[in-house]
């Protein structure tokens, strides 16, 4: 492939509202059992982290109950005993039920249940999870493979996750804080390029870029950061709240500049007022792009998350970068492959 993927990461980009679509449409099983728990401990790796990491703070913040994400080295060998907790839900999430989730799925007899959030629902290593008693929420797309960039995968995650939430406070009997507010996000989904000027592109290529966003910017954040990071490739960007950003991220930006990509809701007037005075203190020297969200909120992530995905392909058109065939494509099986030798066949 020529243009190393970015024709297919186009498509795939373009196709997110029917996946998104799909996503709601698809059934649901009844969490009822699960709504009174009180100890969650969330896990994912890869594109999957964004999610989990949002699901813990979206548990804490709707259902008030003691919710923690946890990465898969936690489940390593000789590692388990330090998180197993019987009295726990184990929620793990994983696309394609990667080698690595299933260190933790071989955990989840050790728990009170096991939630398995995945594209990949009908896969071998998901039967004794239903032997036990466990519960597997499917979401699109059944394959998303050939590049190392998944964006299709992580929203449909999300989306997935945003639904249990509702579901999980309709059973406890409290109002669920998505309803009617999922079903109409697929279509305005924002599809318009970005264009970058010479300056922008410059810091962006060379990897000087940060996300600032308020409150709850920082934790919709990390799946923006892994985007970046197996798209363009140039950095690892950091996430700053907007008033965080008069101490040290002030001080670091004005010496060395970098593109601020600003996570605006278009109905959060408070927001847009803390990112005026922030363009107002760096000054015209230091760029700031506004990526905007038709509404405040947890919901906002998926018109962040488009906006960031047009962003990236701009930045791979000007920068080319191989997603077909990575730099350790095939070189990383020590780690990728743990689970799966923890595990043995099958």
């Amino acid at each position: 492939m020529s243009d190393g993927g970015l024709d297919l990461l186009r498509q795939r980009c373009a196709d997110l509202p029917s996946v998104l679509r799909a996503t709601l449409a698809a059934p649901l099983p009844s969490l009822s059992a699960l709504a009174h728990r009180t100890r969650w401990i969330i896990t994912g790796a890869g594109a999957s982290e964004g999610p989990a990491r949002l699901f813990a703070a979206l548990l804490r913040r709707h259902l008030h109950v003691c919710a923690a994400f946890v990465p898969l080295s936690a489940f390593a060998p000789g590692r388990a005993a330090d998180i197993t907790d019987p009295s726990a839900v184990l929620v793990v999430i994983s696309q394609g039920v990667a080698p690595n989730a299933r260190l933790a799925l071989a955990r989840a007899p050790s728990f009170a249940a096991c939630v398995v959030v995945t594209a990949a629902p009908d896969h071998s290593s998901l039967a004794d999870i239903r032997a036990l008693g466990g519960f597997v929420v499917g979401h699109p797309p059944r394959d998303e493979s050939g590049l190392l960039l998944r964006v299709q995968g992580p929203a449909a995650a999300t989306m997935a996750l945003l639904r249990m939430i509702d579901a999980l406070s309709l059973a406890r009997g409290d109002a669920p804080p998505f309803e009617g507010h999922l079903d109409a996000i697929p279509d305005g989904l924002p599809d318009e390029d970005i264009a970058l000027d010479e300056r922008s592109a410059a810091l962006a290529a060379s990897g000087q870029v940060a996300f600032v966003s308020c409150d709850p910017g920082l934790e919709l954040a990390h799946g923006l950061r892994w985007k970046w990071l197996e798209g363009p490739a140039t950095c690892d960007p950091p996430c700053w709240d907007s008033l965080q950003m008069v101490h040290g991220p002030l001080q670091h930006v004005l010496e060395r500049p970098r593109l601020l990509l600003a996570l605006e809701p278009d109905n959060d007037s408070g927001a847009s007022a803390l990112l005026d005075r922030l363009a107002t203190v760096v000054g015209d020297g230091q760029p700031m792009l506004r990526l905007r969200a038709r509404t405040a909120g947890v919901t906002g992530f998926f018109d962040f998350d488009a906006r960031c995905n047009r962003l990236v392909c701009a930045v791979l058109a000007r920068c080319p970068r191989d997603l077909v065939h990575w730099p350790g494509f095939g070189h990383d099986a020590a780690l990728y492959d743990l689970g799966a030798a923890d595990r043995g066949p099958g």
